[in-house]
């Protein structure tokens, strides 16, 4: 869900490792700047929480699932999130964030389970700073 919006769900979800990433981050401005192609996966469902109280991190939790794992697909989905990186999560409100930094990047957890063979994408962190505005450069 959205911070601005408790009934947004997350419609997209795109991954850029910072490596391959130009960031402009000003710590406590609520935008950051990232130049860089952005990797779009194809969830079949996600959810984003994360809950914010004065002077102290910010918890954050993604758990997103992926149904499209043929043996290629799935090498490259471990392949890309094997780095740290920015994740980009567009909200059905229209909302666009970016979780992570390049001093404060992501990590992704993969774990393949079921009969249908789902790729469940997930992490769960405190992060210094919450979600930020997306802007490109």
């Amino acid at each position: 869900m959205s911070r601005n919006d408790n009934r947004a769900a997350v419609c997209g979800v795109e991954f850029l490792p910072v490596s391959r990433a130009t960031v402009g981050n000003m710590p406590g401005n609520p935008v950051i700047r990232v130049g860089g192609t952005f990797v779009r996966l194809p969830i079949a469902s996600a959810e984003f929480r994360e809950s914010e109280t004065n002077g102290t991190p910010v918890e954050q939790e993604l758990e997103a699932v992926i149904t499209s794992t043929g043996a290629d697909n799935l090498s490259g989905y471990r392949d890309l999130l094997a780095d740290y990186g920015l994740l980009r999560l567009t909200f059905t409100n229209g909302d666009v964030r970016v979780v992570g930094t390049d001093e404060f990047p992501v990590l992704v957890s993969t774990e393949l389970s079921g009969t249908h063979r789902s790729l469940t994408l997930s992490f769960k962190r405190d992060s210094p700073e919450p979600s930020k505005i997306y802007s490109s450069f």
